[in-house]
């Protein structure tokens, strides 16, 4: 009831500000006691089913979920602050022994969300057979997808905007169909772990997450910018997924590259 409570008290002021002046805050809110709140447009409450079935189903450390809720078309996920240094900041000024380290609990982590076996079968999905969010796809929820190949004309479809027809069969025509469904984090980024020294205290942010081909997490994981520059974490990254997914790395960059940020 307190933390109903607080969260009541938030949206409520949220939604009058939004009323009188037409402002509205960052999409992460810090709040007293040790809280976070996450705001957004999307489904919340399967980031926080997410969050739970990754708690009881591994033991990749996750934050706690207090309660899920929806306020004049808005989803906000109450949960609690993790305590420890965002990897974004932290890579920078660890020593070799400590990057080692959490690359090794990161390969650990990966293989435990592979080790689940989908209750989809083939699918491309969120959780629970719900529509997948992804950014570099589309801003809007897309849907669920019965197999990888269905998937992958999906990927087409959303670049057909900003490809011609021949560039994009020539695409599909390298994206293989048949990869084992995995279960995905979907942003493995440094900015969504935390850390303290060289062990890692959270993965946070699993609302991408979901069933996806088992390259996805790669794909995902060497697409943004930023890390581009930085070879010490892109190796990382090819330690903790080790297998080669590079000709798909490859296919997603075609795509990508013209289609994010476009919706």
């Amino acid at each position: 009831m307190f933390l109903a409570a607080i969260l009541n008290i938030y949206i409520w002021i949220r939604a009058w500000c939004i009323y009188i002046f037409g402002t509205s805050e960052a999409r992460i809110v810090f709040l007293p006691f040790g809280l976070v709140l996450k705001v957004t447009t999307q489904n919340i409450a399967h980031e926080g089913h997410t969050i739970e079935f990754v708690r009881n189903h591994t033991s990749i450390p996750v934050p706690r979920v207090f309660v899920a809720a929806e306020w004049c078309g808005r989803k906000y996920l109450l949960m609690k602050k993790v305590e420890g240094d965002n990897l974004e900041w932290a890579w920078q000024h660890l020593d070799a022994e400590q990057r080692s380290n959490i690359v090794l609990q990161l390969r650990s982590f990966v293989l435990q969300l592979r080790a689940l076996r989908s209750p989809h079968g083939p699918a491309v999905c969120g959780l629970n057979g719900v529509t997948c969010i992804d950014s570099r796809i589309s801003s809007q929820p897309v849907g669920p997808f019965p197999n990888e190949s269905a998937f992958n004309d999906g990927l087409i479809v959303a670049a057909k905007l900003y490809l011609c027809d021949e560039i994009l069969a020539d695409i599909r025509s390298r994206m293989r169909n048949d990869h084992r469904i995995a279960f995905t984090h979907g942003d493995l980024a440094p900015r969504n772990i935390f850390v303290r020294g060289g062990t890692v205290v959270a993965v946070i942010d699993w609302e991408e997450s979901g069933w996806y081909p088992e390259h996805w997490e790669f794909v995902k994981a060497v697409y943004f910018p930023f890390y581009k520059r930085d070879e010490a974490w892109l190796q990382a990254i090819r330690d903790f997924i080790p297998e080669n997914y590079e000709k798909e790395r490859v296919v997603g960059r075609e795509l990508s590259d013209r289609m994010v940020g476009a919706f």
